[in-house]
């Protein structure tokens, strides 16, 4: 083995020279990690918290709607939305076919949302998935993704009372109805958290909360699901039987004022957001007006009454079923010859009404109409318009209105204005806001009780009476009353002879009136278009079912023999 020689040692100043390197080297780590401690510590904790802190917000679950026996209407049920932070996500598409066939989006979409939101922290992959299909989406370990709570609006009668209640859209802001008019009160206020995040950006855990949410305020309205599901199928039924192209049911209660029931055709389901179109969530009953024709009668009749002059026995002479007002000519379906004023009523008679509104000035028939609400908007609802009442000068303008031509109201205003008859001759304001038992609505006097009490016997009698044009709107063990209207359609500003309103305008029981309800069925194609025929049976139908449910203690005589046809 060979010895080493003394001079082979590396000199000293050898080891001085990196012994001095590696100091000086500690040295300017130490001044590094004083720097970043110290000048760049506020920096760089900020882009920490950039990287792993993320502020989500909270969203408020939306108050729900519910009837007037707390029956859910409207609510909001939590759903999970895939979300993606797309710096991640989007860098790598080669993992992306498995999410594709879970979420049912083609390649060609996600990547045209990875480019639209490439300089964003944050996007929407799926929106209110099942809470299965996001699991599914979570265990596929694909880094970026996360799940979002947010809510979906579901409607559990879905059509019926659609158009009253309104909708939400994706992010369950009201969109039409209720929902929208009353957004102030349903939709809370959104609360916020700060998360923290692992490089894939998957969340962590929650650090603290910012701001807490607040939730919407439920909204309880006069309506009865019961009701309204009722009179949304025998409307229906209707509408299907006689071909029609919709129609629309309301129902009051009385004295207290409140809607209980508003319906329309075509329906929607707003729980398919498919169905929805403009012409579909229309609420036909406050936005669509019609000419109420013959149920404005029994108005013109309390007029006269109300004079002094004529009582329900005053006989008007309608032969020979025709009646010439200037170059005009009135006219009914047949020669009734003498009538008394209550039989004009009963048997609709248009020449009888007519020849009773000339012997009084037109502004007194004019001013009865403005009295019971028409060209006045019934209770505020969303859409809702005031109709058309215009003061005319012609002889013939004055005897057409007095069967319901040249005025134009909802079927809303026409039922708030039969309730003059249902309270001994007051209007009552409408409510859609529940009321307590023994509530009466505030009200205004029209007719005199004497005169409210007449013209109600003169409807009941149109009902009961074998010759009456309202006997299918009958209901066993009780006492009812209204109004039948078959009115010419106008169209394009003239009227068609062919096409039809078939409406009825009626009360219930009469010993004590609870409910007024109006029934409007449109263009009736089928064997029949009158109005005691076509609308008039929806009446009986709801009306009995009405009885059954307020259990109301029949007020007929005798058991009501059937229907004639």
């Amino acid at each position: 083995m060979p010895l080493t020689r003394a001079n082979d040692k590396p000199p000293i100043w050898r080891q001085r020279l990196i012994f001095a390197a590696m100091l000086a080297v500690f040295a300017l780590l130490g001044a590094r990690v004083i720097h970043l401690q110290t000048t760049e510590h506020e920096r760089l904790r900020a882009e920490g918290d950039s990287r792993h802190l993320r502020e989500l917000a909270v969203p408020p679950e939306r108050g729900r709607i519910l009837d007037r026996n707390g029956r859910v209407l409207a609510m909001s049920t939590p759903v999970d939305s895939l979300s993606a932070t797309p710096a991640i996500f989007c860098a790598a598409p080669e993992l992306w076919k498995p999410l594709l066939e879970i979420i049912e989006m083609r390649e060609q979409q996600l990547r045209a949302v990875c480019e639209r939101r490439a300089h964003s922290g944050f996007m929407y992959l799926k929106r209110h998935l099942p809470p299965m299909l996001a699991e599914q989406v979570m265990q596929l370990g694909i880094a970026g993704i996360g799940i979002e709570r947010e809510y979906k609006r579901y409607y559990p009668d879905g059509p019926a009372g659609a158009h009253l209640i309104g909708f939400t859209n994706i992010d369950d802001v009201g969109q039409e109805g209720l929902e929208k008019a009353r957004e102030a009160q349903l939709v809370g206020t959104p609360g916020r958290i700060r998360v923290l995040q692992d490089q894939a950006g998957n969340q962590v855990e929650s650090v603290e909360s910012i701001q807490p949410v607040r939730h919407g305020e439920d909204l309880v309205i006069s309506i009865d699901q019961r009701v309204q599901s009722l009179a949304s199928d025998y409307l229906e039924f209707a509408v299907r039987q006689h071909k029609a192209s919709g129609g629309s049911v309301v129902v009051l209660a009385v004295p207290s004022g409140e809607i209980m029931a508003m319906v329309n055709s075509p329906q929607f389901n707003p729980n398919d957001r498919s169905t929805l179109s403009a012409d579909a969530f229309r609420n036909r009953s406050v936005t669509d007006v019609l000419e109420p024709g013959s149920t404005a009668k029994p108005f013109t009749a309390a007029m006269a009454l109300e004079s002094g002059k004529v009582d329900a026995d005053t006989t008007v002479d309608t032969a020979p079923g025709e009646h010439r007002v200037g170059s005009h000519t009135i006219q009914d379906i047949r020669d009734f010859g003498t009538l008394s004023v209550s039989e004009v009523i009963s048997r609709s008679s248009n020449v009888g009404i007519a020849k009773l509104a000339l012997t009084f000035p037109y502004n007194e028939l004019f001013d009865t109409f403005a009295r019971v609400g028409f060209a006045h908007a019934a209770a505020d609802l969303p859409g809702e318009i005031s109709g058309r009442l215009q003061r005319r000068g012609r002889p013939i303008e004055h005897a057409s209105l007095a069967y319901g031509y040249g005025v134009s109201v909802t079927a809303l205003q026409l039922a708030r204005a039969y309730t003059v008859f249902a309270t001994d001759g007051e209007l009552l304001a409408l409510t859609l806001q529940p009321q307590e038992p023994g509530y009466r609505a505030d009200a205004t006097r029209v007719f005199s009780a004497q005169t409210a009490r007449a013209v109600r016997a003169m409807l009941e009698q149109a009902a009961a009476a074998p010759t009456g044009t309202a006997n299918q709107a009958r209901v066993p063990r009780y006492r009812v009353g209204g109004k039948t209207g078959t009115v010419h359609k106008l169209l394009g500003g003239n009227y068609d002879n062919n096409r039809y309103l078939s409406v009825f305008a009626g009360l219930g029981p009469i010993s004590q009136p609870r409910f007024v309800a109006v029934v409007v069925v449109d263009d009736p194609r089928g064997e029949s278009y009158y109005g005691g025929k076509v609308a008039a049976p929806v009446f009986a139908d709801l009306m009995a079912d009405l009885m059954r449910l307020y259990n109301i203690r029949p007020d007929a005589a005798v058991p009501t023999p059937g229907k004639s046809t």
